[in-house]
């Protein structure tokens, strides 16, 4: 794969993607320019010794938002598989407010439906997996705590996400797994696949979530062979929540459904190219 031509293609392409989306936020109206992309970066191989190529990009806007809504950001999902109400961008009601600020799910569109994830025969599971959280501290840095993914805490490793605020509403975030993670968890997990991820910023009263999708990047359906990627960005959140920041989320979204075989595809572009869900989920279902 060429990842530069990929990335040169995909900016172009990107531009006409970004979109606010509609719903009850109470706070400043989300941009998609909030949030950006501004470097990819692919490892030489899927081995622990391989060696990172980075590429600075033309700034790219995430591909959706919602909010600034006041009030939290929970509740967290508890099984953390996708499965519809578990967790807040899988439709749960917003913790205290119980108002439904992502009826159906966050981010769903015909290019990414839900899909049935719990095998009940309803399509209805957004496919939201939470990966963890920085609570920052007030240097502006803090230390990313993985979630359990369907029990397993061995999934998400906390060298995954970074995020450094200047302590006026901008900032850089990172998403960095390590190459190793497709020969670590392929035997255990199978193969499947994410196609977005997601930011969530929470300042002291309100939180803004920002999407970004495989289409964006130009790989539609790259093999889980396909060395890890990265990605690093910039954030400016000033004018949507103001100059605190509280926390930032980071979410991934499975469309696999637990009927089919999924193909390989963008998880290698998310940087998890082997987490395979649905076997966690088989399992999970056996127990």
């Amino acid at each position: 794969m060429n990842l530069k031509k990929t990335m040169l293609a995909a900016s172009t392409a990107a531009m006409i993607l970004g979109a606010a989306l509609p719903g009850t936020a109470s706070a400043a109206a989300c941009s998609v320019s909030d949030v950006q992309v501004t470097s990819v970066g692919q490892f030489s191989s899927t081995s622990a010794d391989a060696t990172m190529t980075t590429y600075n990009i033309a700034p790219m806007d995430a591909a959706a938002c919602a909010g600034g809504y006041d009030g939290n950001d929970m509740p967290k999902p508890s099984i953390n598989l996708g499965y519809a109400g578990d967790g807040l961008l899988n439709g749960a009601l917003q913790t205290r407010t119980g108002e439904d600020l992502f009826p159906g799910g966050a981010f769903i569109t015909d290019e990414y439906p839900t899909s049935d994830l719990r095998g009940d025969g309803t399509a209805d599971d957004p496919g939201w997996v939470m990966l963890g959280r920085i609570d920052l501290n007030r240097d502006g840095t803090g230390t990313f705590v993985p979630e359990a993914v369907g029990g397993d805490t061995s999934i998400v490793l906390a060298s995954f996400f970074t995020v450094t605020s200047n302590g006026d509403g901008t900032g850089t975030w990172a998403f960095t797994p390590d190459a190793a993670v497709a020969s670590r968890t392929e035997a255990l997990f199978g193969k499947n696949y994410f196609d977005q991820f997601a930011l969530v910023f929470k300042q002291a009263r309100e939180f803004a979530a920002y999407d970004f999708t495989a289409a964006q990047f130009g790989v539609a359906h790259p093999s889980v062979d396909v060395p890890i990627f990265h990605f690093g960005g910039t954030f400016d959140i000033s004018k949507t929540l103001g100059r605190g920041l509280s926390h930032v989320s980071l979410w991934a979204r499975d469309p696999a459904s637990l009927n089919t075989v999924p193909e390989p595809g963008v998880l290698g572009l998310l940087g998890l190219a082997a987490l395979g869900l649905a076997g966690v989920r088989r399992r999970f279902a056996s127990r």
